[in-house]
């Protein structure tokens, strides 16, 4: 569930990879000037002091990129959210997550910016005229970070990274649409010409698989949640670019999303705003016995539940009963004897939504469990409880009025 919060432009078009030579970094340098005047007049924004800019290899970078990951992220965190992802069914067992996510970014990062140090990084082994739309992306953040402060956005929302998702999803939303912006302005276009962002992207994606092996050998999960801030963000500024302005944009710096929900539904943030309920997890905990110990408390989201679902239902179906969110808590807990218990305690935005939510995790059941044997159902005017038990695991799965709590523990 782990996402960077650091600002990387991940390329979302095949490249023919060459490395540029030393002579060439000052032209690099010289092009990236003439970007940002190119940005400035797109953006509307002026810089308030000179943007640092510097060359460096992939191995530079991928060292940069490992260092922020420690940083941010410590192995055993990323450990402890392996273990969830794994027990979820979003990740394979066999998945080591922390080396994999090394290898995915590091195989796709085109360039950064730095909000410590103020430096915008160009690669040095890409060409150039392939290197320009990237430019023009990292940039964007640092006219971003000099106007709005970019450290405060990306700081991980403690317990919660659907908010922090969601948050990213304005930064690098914002970058895209600007990258988009400039590559089409010589044809006198622009992203809002584009009907849908979110297909376009799709459509590339198995041309990424082809052109980035680890990319394509990463699990749905991980490319999903990898491309959400570039396409479901560019997808959210698109709506406010639609029927506002720049200066609209603006204002989202001060009042910031507060989940995928409201990037996926853009009515949810601009229209008639729906924020997110704070679920109580106490109604499951009790039921786990003293030597019960926490590793994961966490946010699921509108959109990781609805990657959820997908792994073992239809997306039109998993689309369709996520899309009543309204909050959740997911969390990991684990014995002294090495068992594990899944607790998602979540509430709806209505009974019927609740409902839909409850059939459709009953088919994931289901299809994740298909040799458990459905063993109870207790039913009363306000709760619907049913249980699944199979060797070593028992899954309970309860309906009452908006909420809906699921128990996945193994015995």
């Amino acid at each position: 569930m782990k996402t960077l919060t650091r600002s990387f432009t991940l390329l979302i078009i095949a490249l023919t990879v060459s490395v540029i030579s030393a002579s060439d970094v000052s032209e690099l340098l010289k092009s990236a000037d003439e970007v940002l005047a190119i940005v400035v007049e797109i953006r509307g924004l002026e810089p308030k002091e000179p943007i640092k800019k510097g060359v460096q290899s992939r191995e530079e970078v991928r060292a940069y990129l490992v260092s922020r990951i420690q940083e941010e992220y410590p192995r055993e965190q990323i450990e402890a959210e392996e273990r969830l992802l794994e027990k979820l069914g979003l990740i394979p067992p066999d998945l080591p997550l922390y080396e994999f996510m090394l290898e995915l970014l590091t195989e796709q990062v085109a360039g950064y910016y730095d909000p410590d140090s103020k430096t915008f990084i160009i690669a040095d082994w890409i060409p150039l005229e392939i290197q320009k739309p990237v430019m023009a992306h990292e940039l964007t953040h640092a006219l971003q970070d000099q106007h709005f402060g970019l450290k405060r956005f990306l700081t991980p929302v403690e317990g919660n990274d659907d908010k922090t998702l969601a948050r990213n999803a304005l930064i690098e939303g914002e970058g895209f649409i600007i990258m988009l912006d400039y590559t089409l302005r010589p044809m006198g276009r622009s992203a809002l010409d584009i009907p849908d962002l979110i297909e376009l992207s799709r459509a590339q994606m198995p041309l990424m698989a082809t052109q980035y092996p680890i990319f394509g050998r990463a699990p749905e999960y991980l490319k999903e949640t990898l491309m959400f801030p570039y396409t479901y963000g560019g997808a959210f500024l698109k709506r406010i670019l639609t029927e506002g302005s720049w200066q609209d944009v603006a204002r989202v710096y001060s009042d910031l999303p507060e989940s995928t929900e409201q990037i996926l539904h853009p009515e949810k943030y601009l229209d008639s705003v729906d924020h997110p309920t704070e679920v109580d997890t106490k109604r499951l905990q009790k039921n786990l016995s003293e030597d019960w110990e926490p590793v994961v408390d966490n946010v699921l989201g509108e959109f990781s539940m609805y990657l959820l679902l997908k792994e073992y239902i239809s997306d039109e179906q998993a689309q369709r009963a996520s899309e009543g969110w309204d909050g959740d808590r997911v969390e990991l807990w684990e014995n002294k004897s090495g068992n594990t218990a899944i607790l998602l305690s979540t509430i709806w935005d209505g009974n019927t939504d609740a409902t839909e939510f409850f059939e459709a995790y009953s088919e994931l059941i289901i299809k994740k469990y298909p040799e458990a044997v459905r063993s109870d159902r207790k039913v009363s005017s306000a709760t619907e409880t049913l249980t699944w038990r199979k060797s070593g695991v028992e899954v309970t799965l309860t309906l009452e009025g908006d909420r809906v709590f699921v128990s996945e523990l193994e015995t």
